[in-house]
């Protein structure tokens, strides 16, 4: 899985994808305001479609990887219309190749950029975290799909170097010891994916939605969140341990790291990067740590 990690974008491509949007969603006969999002992959807007407010979302790459990605999204709203989720989501109202028009939702992103740079309220957190345990009981049927092979993670991971010998060995071991049971996620639970209306939460963005391993979604929150949110960090590993999935949130957690450290060598070298760079390789030492001590 590749996610896209929070991007500058040049004026002249900004305007260009602008005109675009504008232009293909116009041809919808939907009506665009103002940007609210922006990545290497897409741009999101706000609008009008049918005297209602939208949310319109442009695909701008032709990367079979995300075109693929959208097609899995797509397929997961017509899923929520006939299985409902138990969390607030958005339906499709409108969609050809490039565009998906979205019913908009209340609410207010939990952050625009892809790591919290603040702490949250204990309710905020108990919040987002009562959403994500919500979405991870859910069963649709036909079953959603396994999203990682996690064998193959493991040794990718080892071939990049970001695992030794022994790492791959434990991580094997437990994911073998864990057997075959997975639980819906996200698969992308970013702040930006999260929108706070009061007290209530919605998910939006479900590229990467499927089946993992228990806890997934909680580790990648972990990640992009615990070292500006201790309160959202320890909310985290109290619902870790109240349901008893620390094996499989510590095997999230390390794959997800490596991951994350992978996202950030490939952005412009600055103060924040290497900063969040400084802090994920504390974070993926520690996590191969713990995942070591668990079969030992």
């Amino acid at each position: 899985m590749t996610t896209s990690a929070s991007v500058c974008v040049s004026a002249s491509t900004a305007a260009e994808q602008f005109t675009a949007l504008v232009a293909r969603a116009g041809a919808a006969g939907v009506g665009i305001g103002r940007v609210v999002h922006r990545t290497d992959k897409a741009v999101v807007a706000t609008g009008r479609y049918d005297g209602r407010p939208v949310i319109a979302k442009l695909l701008t790459t032709d990367d079979p990887y995300w075109v693929g990605r959208r097609h899995h999204e797509l397929r997961t709203y017509e899923l929520f219309v006939d299985q409902p989720p138990p969390v607030t989501v958005p339906h499709t109202l409108w969609a050809d190749d490039r565009l998906t028009v979205l019913t908009r939702l209340p609410g207010q992103r939990l952050h625009d950029q892809r790591h919290l740079t603040h702490d949250l309220k204990p309710s905020t957190a108990r919040l987002v975290l009562d959403t994500l345990d919500a979405l991870s009981a859910w069963t649709p049927t036909p079953a959603l799909p396994e999203a990682i092979d996690y064998h193959g993670r493991i040794d990718a991971e080892y071939a990049a170097a970001l695992l030794n010998d022994s790492d791959q060995h434990a991580l094997h071991t437990l994911v073998g010891q864990l057997g075959p049971a997975r639980a819906a996620a996200h698969g992308d639970p970013l702040p930006a994916n999260l929108l706070l209306d009061g007290t209530h939460c919605a998910l939006i963005d479900f590229e990467h939605v499927g089946n993992y391993l228990p806890g997934y979604d909680l580790a990648l929150l972990h990640i992009v969140s615990a070292a500006a949110s201790p309160t959202l960090a320890t909310a985290i590993a109290a619902r870790v341990h109240t349901a008893d999935i620390a094996s499989p949130y510590l095997v999230n957690l390390l794959l997800l790291t490596c991951r994350e450290i992978r996202l950030h060598t490939r952005l412009q070298a600055g103060g924040s990067t290497a900063s969040r760079l400084a802090y994920l390789r504390q974070l993926l030492s520690q996590a191969r740590h713990d995942v070591q001590a668990l079969v030992q």
